[in-house]
């Protein structure tokens, strides 16, 4: 019989400082490891003294001294901080060659690490660490359809439209620098997904944006008939590609009206310049990456307001949020509202979102109304889907929770 196939384990490894809010942990996958210590002070004299004063057991300390956040492992990440709540660099430095020349030092200055004899993690995709080990069996399977999950437009695909995703993906390979399509140019129409590297995406409207691992883009060549890219894609670093042609695409999409009609939404507001402009205006809104991006868009949905138009009104139940483009909002009563001051009173303008999370959870009526201060457009996001990209993107929701307006 075929050996099994090797397991993913992580561990907790209990760090002592603010060990409510940080967790280190152990990772093993086929036969390496990596240790990552978190915010945690590992310090054998302090350890000794808590012994002696009866606070901690011998065997307790032999624990916390040889397998949490120090114990022998292809890569320690652990924390070297100012002490004497921090790490001290003679705790480390005094471990044995084995596990010392593993470590790489986090959660302290370039200036301290420079003299204490231990690489820094440095941030950043390009810095990242591997640790080679045996690929597990159906690794490259895995891993696309991990990929397919982490992308709107496959992640609600069963596992047999999964399958037929793998029989039509193609990977391929580009260079550092080479062109992958340029805009306006005649070019086979595919949907690509980054797989690994960074691609710089720069759209008709002007718009550049830097695409990694999971953003995809194509949408609008595979849904139009013009044969013509709508956008450059110049390959940053080396880049890996998981490719789909048009035909297969919407042989995918074809059973699945609703997913169509995003993609569709989406690849009309590729190049329009109204939507990226007031995502880019959002502070939330333009960190998020590509493939963030391009689920907000798919449930954006655009309106021109006059002004003096009621976009909310007071007493009617909170079923959306919305994106102001480039009309100016304000709430009717606010002016009369006691304690409110000048700054209060300025319209929301390009990039705002209103947004009102627990009041869409509760169905909750709106206090206000909001309306119209000048002509243009607003972009409604309805409270299913902001739901829905919520959940797929929690930092978001961390801003957006106890806000009621996110510039």
């Amino acid at each position: 019989p075929s050996p099994p196939a090797p397991r993913k384990r992580v561990h907790d490894t209990a760090p002592r400082h603010v060990p409510d809010m940080l967790v280190g942990f152990r990772a093993e996958l086929a036969g390496r490891s990596i240790v990552y210590s978190a915010d945690t002070c590992f310090n054998p004299e302090v350890l000794d003294q808590l012994e002696e004063r009866g606070i901690l057991s011998a065997e307790r300390k032999a624990s916390l001294c040889s397998d949490c956040s120090v114990q022998p492992a292809d890569l320690l990440l652990h924390e070297a901080g100012v002490p004497p709540t921090h790490t001290p660099i003679s705790a480390l430095a005094a471990l044995p060659e084995s596990i010392r020349r593993n470590v790489r030092l986090i959660h302290m200055s370039d200036e301290r690490a420079a003299g204490s004899g231990f690489a820094k993690v440095r941030p950043g995709l390009e810095h990242t660490i591997c640790i080679d080990a045996e690929p597990p069996r159906h690794a490259e399977a895995k891993q696309i359809l991990q990929i397919l999950q982490a992308t709107d437009l496959f992640r609600s695909f069963d596992v047999a439209s999964a399958c037929d995703v793998l029989a039509c993906i193609v990977p391929r390979s580009y260079t550092a620098g080479a062109i992958i399509c340029r805009a306006g140019e005649a070019g086979p129409a595919l949907l690509r997904i980054v797989r690994s590297g960074a691609v710089q995406y720069a759209g008709i409207s002007g718009a550049t944006r830097t695409l990694g691992y999971c953003d995809y883009f194509g949408e609008g060549e595979v849904m139009l008939t013009d044969g013509r890219h709508r956008a450059t894609a110049t390959a940053m670093t080396d880049v890996e590609m998981l490719e789909i042609e048009r035909g297969d695409v919407q042989y995918l999409l074809r059973r699945r009206p609703q997913l169509l009609h995003r993609i569709q939404q989406r690849a009309q507001l590729l190049d329009h310049a109204p939507s990226w402009a007031a995502i880019g205006a959002n502070s939330v809104f333009a960190s998020f990456s590509m493939s963030q991006v391009t689920q907000l868009q798919s449930v954006m949905r655009e309106e021109t307001v006059r002004c003096g138009d009621v976009v909310w009104k007071k007493g009617k139940e909170v079923c959306d949020s919305v994106l102001v483009g480039d009309a100016e909002l304000a709430f009717r009563e606010l002016p009369d509202a006691s304690g409110v001051s000048d700054e209060d009173l300025e319209p929301f303008r390009a990039g705002a979102l209103l947004v009102n999370v627990y009041a869409l959870e509760q169905r909750l009526p709106h206090e206000m109304t909001l309306t119209a201060v000048t002509a243009g457009t607003i972009f409604r996001i309805a409270s299913a889907d902001l739901f829905e990209l919520l959940d797929h993107n929690p930092g978001a929701f961390i801003w957006m929770r106890d806000a009621l307006v996110v510039c």
